[in-house]
C-alpha cells in the first residue's frame, strides 16, 4: 500500500482469486484441495496485519459456508469477514460488477493471476454527474 496511515476494507473473491477457480457445483468435492495461487496468504496476511479489514465476498452458496471455512483456516490465512452469496456473472451475460455505495471507494482491482504490490494508475470510471 502506498500511505501506512490508510486503512481500506479490501472486498476479496475467492474461488479464481485466492485459489484455483472451482465452481460452486464441485465446491463441496473439490475446495480443500483447490491449489492456493502464489502469494496470496501472504499478501492477505500483511494487509491484515498493516490493519486493514479483510473481507471474503464471494458467490459460493450459502450451503458450502463450512468448506469454505475450512479451506481459509487450512490455508492460515487471516480474514475479519466471509459473505456468501455474491451474485454470479461468470457464464451469464453481465459483463462485471458496479459497486455503489455513499461511502468513499477507493480503488479496485481484478485480479490476474499474480499477488504482488499494488500501483497506481490512470484510468477511466463511470461516476454520477453532479448535480
Amino acid at each position: 500500500m502506498n500511505d501506512a496511515k490508510e486503512k481500506v476494507v479490501f472486498m476479496i473473491d475467492l474461488d479464481g482469486t485466492m485459489w484455483a477457480d472451482t465452481p460452486n457445483e464441485e465446491a463441496a468435492t473439490k475446495t480443500l484441495t483447490a491449489e492456493v495461487h502464489q502469494n496470496a496468504v501472504e499478501w492477505v496476511n500483511e494487509r491484515y496485519d498493516e490493519g486493514h479489514y479483510i473481507c471474503f465476498f464471494t458467490a459460493r452458496w450459502d450451503k458450502l459456508r463450512e468448506v469454505t471455512e475450512q479451506k481459509l483456516e487450512n490455508m492460515k490465512v487471516n480474514y475479519h469477514q466471509l459473505l456468501m452469496g455474491k451474485p454470479r456473472i461468470r457464464h451469464t451475460e453481465y459483463a462485471g460488477y458496479h459497486y455503489i455505495d455513499n461511502c468513499a471507494i477507493i480503488r479496485a482491482n481484478r485480479f490476474e493471476g499474480a499477488w504482488s504490490d499494488l500501483v497506481k494508475k490512470q484510468i477511466e470510471i463511470h461516476t454520477f454527474e453532479n448535480e
